[in-house]
């Protein structure tokens, strides 16, 4: 900040805008110097009887609100990323465990109770992952397009990384939702446990891969503001459905309203190569 930007405020207060100024992020940081300036400069010029609360008061606001823009941009970046993504199943399974503990009452009464399923859990689970693949929708295959190689990669570890997390999410609420009914019914909690497993690892994986199908073929980011293209009435003579972007600016995902022989799935449109204003509709 220049010494003619902050002509007329004490040392103290100079000193207060640069170091809470830190905290603001670069893009709003010579915004929110200007305004905090000028309240800073008013509170000084015009408030005759100022006391020490109102100054503590002020700083206390001043670094509440650069406290608020740093978490806002975080949220901004992280928001529908596959860090947050797989973060989110990482507490869920977490704290499906920590149900569980309670429910058992120790950590070796769990232990014990979980390990007698995970071989039944193991061979549910591989057919789940079969049945969930073979019947998976191919609609938003992406067909015709050049994705890097790393891209793919990344693409198939975070899946990898879904359905692992998924199945672990899975396990840990089926053993929570059997451990009331093995301490009534023992006999019968092996079977309650592997049928609310099988319910939710295959409603997961659903989930899972549609969620990869709506991300971005590059950055992985979810797709954002989708938009209707054509018109429903021609279904059979034009293009017809519609398109969601990616954030970041790497391409459009258009899925088509209704398959027909010349457009079978919908496709991933690159804005690099058919510019911004989404001239890459599929022929």
């Amino acid at each position: 900040m220049s010494e003619s930007f902050e002509r007329g405020l004490p040392l103290l207060d100079r000193a207060l805008l640069r170091w809470v100024g830190r905290i603001v992020p670069s893009s709003d940081r010579l915004e929110w110097s200007r305004s905090w300036h000028a309240e800073l400069w008013y509170m000084r010029h015009q408030c005759h009887s100022l006391k020490a609360t109102m100054i503590a008061d002020f700083s206390i606001g001043m670094t509440r609100d650069a406290l608020w823009l740093r978490t806002e941009s975080w949220r901004r970046n992280s928001i529908g990323t596959a860090t947050l993504c797989l973060c989110s199943l990482a507490g869920l399974s977490l704290f499906a465990v920590l149900i569980g503990l309670a429910l058992a009452g120790s950590w070796r009464s769990l232990n014990a109770y979980a390990a007698s399923h995970v071989g039944r859990s193991l061979v549910a689970g591989t057919l789940v992952v079969f049945v969930s693949f073979a019947t998976a929708s191919r609609g938003h295959v992406a067909k015709n397009s050049k994705i890097s190689w790393a891209a793919k990669v990344n693409r198939q570890l975070f899946l990898a990384w879904k359905i692992a997390l998924v199945w672990l999410v899975a396990f840990f609420l089926s053993a929570d939702l059997s451990v009331p009914v093995f301490m009534q019914i023992p006999n019968t909690s092996d079977f309650f446990q592997i049928l609310d497993f099988i319910l939710l690892a295959l409603t997961g994986l659903r989930w899972a891969l549609l969620d990869q199908e709506l991300r971005c073929k590059e950055c992985l980011h979810l797709l954002t503001t989708p938009a209707r293209v054509g018109r429903p009435s021609r279904n059979l003579l034009e293009w017809n459905g519609s398109e969601m972007n990616c954030k970041r600016g790497h391409g459009l995902l258009s899925v088509a309203e209704m398959e027909t022989s010349w457009c079978e799935a919908s496709r991933w449109i690159e804005l690099s190569r058919y510019g911004a204003t989404g001239d890459g509709v599929p022929e």
